[in-house]
């Protein structure tokens, strides 16, 4: 029975202070002041997360059928305009003459400066949210189907032309090539598809956005000489404060051929310029979103709470570490125990009971 009391008598229900928290020293205190420091950093960090959002990627299935997009094009090619051909072709066998919508208009050819000319075009990478957000001024050519000077050594071809969200291609080609042209067959000797692009784009037409192709160039000494250029469409969702932009990305290859003539003096190919385009049925959605406050709450708790957990671990490992190298005398150097304290079983006031 008396065993039992005695039991009773020093049953503590809260849990006693681990021995290395009733000793204050300089190490300890360093530590607190790191734990703090980190903590305020994270904390702050946390809160400018929330605030700020994160701009979240969704790929969905693209369950939107559109009859047909537009097909932006700004392009300078050294050739005149009166022996290009222009033309779109789907696998629908819909054909489109683009030169009925398209601008065409003599000048001379230059390189412009800052173009990459013949590069592989292989760097492509998805516009930023804030960036498109900031260039996305929607604009339209001013005139449509118009044709100036087209005996000047090169032609400025430029506008924008309906395209059905198929698989298809657009093409400039010498004129008699690919094409009957009772009019007018172009010589080999004519024959030049060097070329720059200032715009190339699919969708709703906002110039300050850059695509693989804006910027490029691709010059030739070759008379029959063929570019193709492949692109892979994703429709592209932008979202911001209540703003949503529609656009279209796309990725890009090329193949370059040089053809030549048979002895029958005919082409074994068709020189020229060619765009081949296929969308993919898949959206993607860039969107800018918030954690709600509960859950940013609860995140930064367990943050918090891992943070210090892992600071005592660590305090304690370089006290041992401390105590294995140079001994505990050491460790209990420059150290002041707590004493007196409610659960300090040295206390005069816990010894007067028993």
């Amino acid at each position: 029975m008396e065993s039992f009391t005695t039991k009773v008598r020093t049953f503590d229900a809260f849990p006693k202070v681990d021995a290395e928290h009733t000793v204050r020293s300089s190490r300890g205190g360093f530590s607190t002041l790191v734990t703090i420091v980190c903590g305020l950093l994270i904390l702050w960090v946390e809160i400018g997360g929330f605030l700020g959002g994160y701009v979240d990627h969704q790929f969905t299935i693209d369950d939107k059928v559109k009859s047909d997009l537009s097909l932006n094009i700004d392009m300078l090619v050294a050739m005149p305009c009166e022996f290009l051909h222009t033309n779109v072709m789907d696998i629908t066998d819909d054909r489109f003459l683009a030169g009925e919508l398209l601008n065409f208009e003599g000048t001379n050819f230059f390189l412009p400066q800052h173009f990459e000319i013949n590069s592989k075009n292989t760097d492509h990478d998805t516009p930023d949210l804030d960036h498109v957000m900031q260039e996305t001024l929607r604009a339209e050519f001013r005139v449509a189907g118009a044709r100036v000077n087209e005996g000047a050594p090169a032609c400025h071809i430029f506008g924008s032309i309906p395209v059905n969200q198929v698989k298809g291609d657009f093409h400039i080609t010498g004129k008699g090539f690919g094409y009957n042209d009772g009019r007018l067959v172009v010589p080999f000797e004519a024959l030049n598809f060097t070329h720059v692009i200032s715009e190339f784009s699919y969708g709703d037409f906002y110039p300050f956005i850059n695509n693989p192709l804006d910027f490029t160039g691709k010059v030739t000494e070759q008379k029959l000489q063929a570019y193709k250029y492949y692109s892979k469409v994703v429709p592209t969702i932008y979202e911001k404060l209540g703003m949503i932009i529609d656009t279209n990305q796309y990725s890009l290859t090329e193949q370059h051929n040089v053809y030549k003539v048979n002895r029958f003096n005919k082409v074994e190919g068709i020189p020229g310029i060619f765009f081949k385009y296929e969308f993919e049925p898949i959206k993607l959605v860039i969107s800018e979103k918030r954690l709600p406050f509960i859950q940013f709450v609860s995140r930064l708790a367990t943050i918090i709470g891992g943070l210090l957990i892992v600071a005592g671990y660590l305090y304690r490992l370089y006290e041992k570490l401390l105590t294995v190298l140079f001994g505990k005398r050491y460790t209990e150097r420059d150290t002041e125990k707590l004493r007196g304290g409610l659960l300090d079983r040295d206390s005069p006031k816990i010894k007067k009971d028993y």
